[in-house]
């Protein structure tokens, strides 16, 4: 080894060293900054020593003069505060935290290949100096590491039980304490993990085709099985052909001669060779069902084992946020408690690397927007410092965490100003309209500052979250908190899929977005909201044609009564998207789409079929997005020419004169003959008079209410099969459900009322 190569091997090791300490820093200074008992305080310090003098020694070693000037003053500070000849003061904290972020910032330079000449670290030498000759020192505007670079790509231990947060943490653990392990570990860099994870993952893709060649041997070995018993059937007669007709027991070679001897030996032969083909099949087929059987069984324990050793403890994602919740209420005098449960919950690496920007951010924005002053806390009745909670849990293959804090909720008032100034669609119920949240550039904040205010980061935490196959999900409650959901898979490289063909591609689905598969008449579909929707005996789904989303400008129709579906989920927001045909359900292994193919619509990834065919991996929340924000109805079968000539009837109900003349307008604007009710009595004694091929009608009436008059025209003989749409101010799904019960067509929702949605439904109807 050569002394370039080795300079580059005691950095890299130098580098995660660093790392190591910092982080142990961070975590020690927090829990001394609680005021510890003696016994754990003289142990603190200790450690603290330890990472200063640790990283002096290995700064020494890779002759980086400035960090080993800087460890050295640090050794000299901590040294005095063990004695007893200095005490920590706030002063004193907050520069050890700012020489902590200084060793993190100079690290981050280093794997850049940058010098430290302007680094923070050289700017707050003087100040560490002036520490150190026991000097009173002032508090410094704190220096936190560049956010625009990258973290260092991590180094994982085989010792997983080393890995948490050690106990005297300041941050409080809700997690059982499990038994001390092993401190024996080995050291091995990730990139490698993730190529021993990466081949596992071809070795499934191999596995899987070798499972299609042996049902293709089954097939190969049922038709030769097939193809002998109808030799068998024939080899009989066709042998008579080889002896002399016998009359009397006499030999009658004239009457029917016997075939040369020659073609007597091929029917043997071949008789014979198709019966060993048939046993060669029959043990071709057990030897490699057998092989298969054992190299599943290899492919799942070397699956599991990789995994394993990839799994890391959730504390792992949450490095870092204490010290973010301590320095965000300093900074804006709130009094906060973080609290993380589910610590020990082992998710896999590449996963909690994925998680750990979100967590921050939606922490970050609990401690500046959510929790309150602890003056507004004691007015509202609440104890002056406020709780923000980070827990995991295992639900299946995914992992879910919450964040959640007790401070004020959302501003729904402020959400909705918002909304209306950017020109959104405001949605009726609140749930829905918080989520607008996680819209791009959205901000409820009214000053720009360094912490927040400028838009970016809601849509950007979704966003990486869908990335990972995984939901956003929040709720609040009014002056008591908020809480974000985020369900991920446990592991990215390899998840349960479904895979549906549509058209002559196949598609992949996460199995965490499946809700259900189904089979429904066309007659099920209706319009509700100028959406089509399913009627399923539930609240009516909107329903829309996969391929119109993986193949842009492609339209699509129902051809025939019986239709296959999948109902897919994210958040509270559900869609069946019809599919041509469910194809299987099994494990699949996700690869990247590359550097050349950066982004995809509604795709975030691909695999690889046992016929070597490429299938896309689909980003169900983004197709569930784009299913729920188009306005645009399911083409309906194809009506005759006769019928789309004759002009169309229609019986509009409603007791307001305004809205009814309004609604004459836009009908008959629209080519249609249009007879007027003031109420749904008057809309049925009409019926009975003369025909129609339509009914619209309000819900609210006197005499005879929309669902009243719904129900009697679908429980006469005569009317049963007359569309009827409901356009009302009730927007609740409980209403909707209640309309569609009652046997209507359409649901139109007066509050976002717009004339081309119910000129469409209309049109879809008839």
């Amino acid at each position: 080894m050569d002394k370039q190569e080795l300079a580059q091997r005691l950095m890299v090791a130098f580098l995660e060293e660093l790392d190591e300490h910092v982080g142990a820093m961070n975590r020690h200074l927090l829990a001394l900054e609680k005021n510890p008992p003696a016994e754990q305080r003289q142990a603190l310090l200790k450690e603290l020593f330890r990472s200063a003098h640790t990283m002096k020694g290995a700064a020494n070693a890779n002759s980086i003069r400035p960090i080993e000037q800087f460890c050295h003053r640090l050794e000299d500070i901590l040294v005095a505060v063990r004695d007893g000849k200095r005490t920590f003061t706030d002063d004193l904290f907050a520069i050890c935290f700012q020489a902590a972020d200084a060793l993190e910032e100079a690290g981050s330079r280093l794997r850049e290949e940058e010098d430290l000449d302007d680094s923070p670290l050289v700017d707050l030498m003087p100040l560490i100096e002036r520490a150190a000759a026991g000097e009173t020192v002032l508090l410094a505007k704190p220096t936190r590491p560049r956010e625009s670079e990258a973290p260092a790509e991590p180094v994982l231990s085989t010792n997983l039980g080393s890995a948490g947060a050690s106990p005297s943490q300041a941050v409080v653990l809700a997690s059982d304490s499990s038994p001390e392990r092993s401190t024996a570990s080995v050291r091995v860099a990730a990139e490698k993990l993730d190529m021993l994870l990466a081949q596992t993952g071809e070795l499934l893709v191999a596995r899987r085709r070798v499972e299609s060649r042996l049902s293709e041997i089954h097939d190969l070995r049922d038709w030769t099985a097939e193809w002998s018993a109808a030799w068998r059937m024939v080899e009989k007669p066709i042998r008579k052909f080889t002896e002399p007709a016998r009359v009397d027991g006499k030999s009658e070679a004239v009457q029917r001669p016997a075939l040369p001897r020659r073609a007597a030996a091929v029917l043997q032969q071949t008789g014979d060779r198709i019966r060993q083909l048939e046993k060669r099949f029959e043990h071709l087929a057990k030897m490699l069902r057998d092989d298969g059987r054992l190299l599943a069984q290899t492919c799942d324990a070397l699956d599991d084992e990789v995994n394993r050793v990839r799994m890391l403890p959730f504390a792992e994602a949450c490095a870092g946020l204490e010290r973010a919740v301590r320095d965000l209420a300093r900074t804006t005098g709130k009094q906060v408690e973080l609290v993380i449960e589910g610590a020990d919950v082992e998710v896999d690496r590449s996963v909690l690397e994925e998680l750990k920007g979100p967590l921050l951010h939606l922490v970050r924005n609990a401690v500046d927007h959510g929790v309150e002053s602890p003056d507004e806390r004691e007015l509202a009745g609440k104890p002056p410092a406020a709780k923000v909670t980070v827990s995991a849990a295992i639900r299946g293959a995914m992992i879910e965490v919450v964040i959640s804090d007790d401070g004020k909720g959302f501003d729904t008032h402020r959400i909705r100003e918002i909304a209306t100034q950017r020109g959104l669609s405001i949605p009726q119920e609140e749930r829905d309209l918080v989520r607008l949240i996680f819209q791009a550039g959205f901000s409820t904040v009214r000053a720009v500052t360094d912490i927040s205010g400028r838009g970016i980061g809601l849509d950007v935490v979704q966003s990486k979250i869908e990335a990972l196959h995984g939901t956003v999900d929040v709720d609040f409650a009014p002056g008591n908190g908020a809480r974000f959901t985020l369900q991920v898979p446990l592991t990215l490289t390899t998840i349960g899929a479904v895979l549906a063909r549509v058209g002559e591609h196949t598609y992949v689905i996460p199995t965490t977005s499946v809700r259900k598969i189904l089979r429904f008449d066309t007659s099920s579909v209706a319009s509700v909201g100028g959406r089509s929707c399913l009627l399923n005996g539930e609240t009516p789904i909107p329903i829309s044609f996969l391929s119109e989303f993986v193949r842009p400008g492609s339209t699509a129709q129902f051809t025939g009564r019986k239709q296959l579906g999948i109902e897919l989920s994210s958040a509270n927001s559900k869609v069946v998207f019809v599919v041509d045909e469910i194809v299987a359900e099994q494990e699949v292994v996700v690869k990247t789409l590359g550097q050349r193919i950066r982004r995809v619509r509604h795709v975030s990834g691909a695999t690889l079929l046992p016929s070597g065919r490429v299938a896309l991996l689909l980003n169900t929340p983004s197709l569930i997005r784009s299913a729920l924000g188009q306005n645009s109805t399911i083409a309906a079968m194809p009506k005759s020419d006769a019928e789309s000539v004759r002009v169309r009837r229609l019986l509009v109900a409603e007791d307001s004169l305004t809205t009814r003349t309004l609604m004459k307008s836009i009908l008959e604007t629209a080519g249609y003959e249009v007879v007027t009710a003031a109420d749904g009595q008057q809309a049925w004694e009409t019926l009975a008079k003369e025909k129609f091929d339509l009914v619209v009608s309000d819900v609210d009436m006197p005499r005879m209410t929309g669902f009243e008059l719904t129900k009697t025209i679908r429980g006469s003989r005569q009317f049963v099969n007359l569309p009827v749409i409901l356009v009302t101010a009730r927007h609740s799904d409980e209403d909707k459900a209640r309309g569609v019960g009652a046997g209507a067509n359409g649901y139109v929702v007066k509050s976002a009322f717009d004339q081309r949605v119910l000129l469409e439904t209309i049109g879809q109807l008839l």
